[in-house]
């Protein structure tokens, strides 16, 4: 029998070489990433509005452009840019989650675009393919966030082209890149300060690279990215002031990790080493071809910075993704696992010592793995949903008995013509603001951030010096002291799946 052989993936008519792609078939398969993102994409488009996060950052923005000031009369700890990027998608698709996810899908698609760009010169055939196609599925399903519309998924975009610019000024030995990107790079820190890491990532690499001409290319990308950054946050400085803007922006994250980050041996030893490992690796690798330097450093940069607060949340990762598809598509090249010396084993140890503390966050909160549940739900239930086998309470319920709940809470204030009520949304989802066009009274949308900022003590002072005239309420219950004053002032109007109700004030008719 003639043995069967499959062609080389370098060499083949479908892939040609060098991974140049002539043929009407090969051009289908340079685009099949991108299909199958898309694809995956598909159903997120028509997700209910469950995703807490999601809510406060569309009410900011709906606020923030409707009469209030962010960092001043509302409150949030996110870049300006992000607040925009939603204010655009409610501009033109209104508060849905189709036009959230529609501009997260774009960017998503972006940040392939960028993988792919990277990928052009340096990799053929399936080293090439592979690596995108393992792209657009971790980038399109739940399991990292995927689905989402947060920094994370909108930052992945500028800064993958970013450091393809860095990586292109790298090798081109030209400072003119590291302009292009700095600015890129300053957009994605105007959609999340995490983006730094990719930044000083960035300028690690061109610091410790044997050729000349470095310090013209970091001062090149760092006055580029300086000055976007710049300009972006210049009118918040001038109408918030320095001091509000530094504390929601910087200040809030100290405390924020604080709350999660114990100082013990079993989270101080792990980040006390991986930190000077990811430096010692970096210059044992300056003599690496760029490409395989950067996405190593990126990468560990990335997974190092998001292990910082010591929060098991799967989106955190999102942004790894791109360089960790630039590594597997490096893992080929000779020499790659050889000369186990010491400076070339620090960046894979300290990326081991992330992953295994990642690991461990995970194996220690169930919650962060709801990602990895909804993903294997996830086209079963969008599929039953559209061929009307599964109900529209049964798919709200698979993303939490809440947003069943608060579907039905804003289902009765449209009904009963209490749109634009003074309201205390009492829940992590604050969807119903701006779902029923509801006003708040307290300075940031998402009761557990004012909770965060102010205090239980004070935060219930304000509740009852503004008497609003509804609280909206979700299962998970209410402070002792809030239960007395609202038995006091409010009658119950509207019970809900999962112990939601609405509470309207007494002498409000409805």
């Amino acid at each position: 029998m003639k043995e069967l052989t499959l062609p080389d993936p370098v060499t083949s008519p479908a892939l040609g070489p060098r991974g140049h792609v002539p043929s009407r078939r090969g051009a289908l398969l340079a685009a099949l990433p991108f299909v199958i993102y898309v694809g995956l994409r598909v159903p997120s488009l028509f997700e209910p509005h469950w995703y807490s996060d999601e809510a406060g950052y569309a009410t900011t923005a709906w606020f923030s452009t409707h009469g209030l000031a962010l960092y001043q009369t509302i409150w949030n700890n996110k870049p300006p840019l992000l607040f925009w990027i939603y204010d655009l998608a409610l501009w033109a698709f209104g508060p849905s989650e189709f036009g959230l996810h529609l501009l997260s899908t774009l960017t998503g698609l972006l940040a392939l675009g960028a993988l792919s760009w990277a990928l052009q010169r340096r990799a053929s055939g399936w080293r090439r393919l592979g690596p995108l196609l393992a792209a657009a599925v971790l980038l399109g399903i739940p399991l990292l966030g995927g689905d989402l519309a947060l920094p994370e998924n909108f930052l992945i975009a500028p800064e993958a082209l970013g450091m393809v610019l860095v990586l292109e000024g790298l090798e081109r030995r030209e400072a003119g890149w590291m302009v292009g990107a700095g600015v890129a790079l300053a957009t994605a820190v105007l959609i999340q300060q995490t983006a730094l890491a990719a930044v000083a990532a960035a300028v690690l690499l061109i610091a410790v690279r044997p050729e000349t001409g470095r310090v013209h290319r970091i001062a090149a990308l760092l006055l580029a990215c300086g000055f976007g950054v710049g300009a972006g946050l210049a009118p918040y400085l001038i109408t918030a002031g320095f001091g509000q803007v530094w504390f929601f922006l910087v200040g809030s994250y100290r405390q924020y990790t604080s709350q999660s980050l114990p100082m013990t041996a079993l989270t101080l030893i792990p980040r006390a080493l991986a930190g000077p490992l990811l430096l010692v690796g970096a210059v044992g690798r300056r003599r690496d071809p760029p490409m395989a330097q950067l996405a190593a450093v990126w990468l560990v940069a990335d997974l190092f910075a998001y292990l910082l607060p010591n929060r098991a949340y799967p989106h955190f990762l999102l942004p790894a993704v791109v360089p960790l598809c630039l590594v597997l598509a490096g893992l080929h090249r000779p020499g790659w696992f050889s000369a186990p010396k010491f400076p070339r084993l620090a960046l894979p140890t300290s990326a081991a010592l992330c992953v295994g503390t990642w690991a461990a966050l995970f194996a220690m909160n169930a919650s962060g793995l709801f990602g990895g549940l909804l993903t294997l739900e996830y086209i079963p239930l969008s599929v039953g949903r559209a061929v009307g086998a599964v109900t529209e309470a049964q798919y709200l319920s698979a993303f939490g008995l809440e947003t069943l709940g608060e579907s039905q809470a804003v289902a009765f204030i449209r009904s009963h013509h209490l749109e634009g009520a003074s309201t205390v949304v009492w829940s992590a989802n604050a969807w119903p603001y701006l779902l029923a066009r509801l006003r708040p009274v307290l300075p940031t949308p998402a009761i557990y951030m004012d909770h965060f900022w102010l205090g239980e003590r004070a935060l219930i002072d304000r509740v009852r010096s503004a008497l609003p005239e509804l609280v909206v309420v979700d299962g998970s219950g209410l402070p002792t002291a809030l239960r007395g004053f609202l038995d006091s002032s409010y009658r119950v109007v509207e019970r809900g799946s999962g112990g939601s109700a609405v509470w309207l004030r007494e002498n409000v008719p409805g």
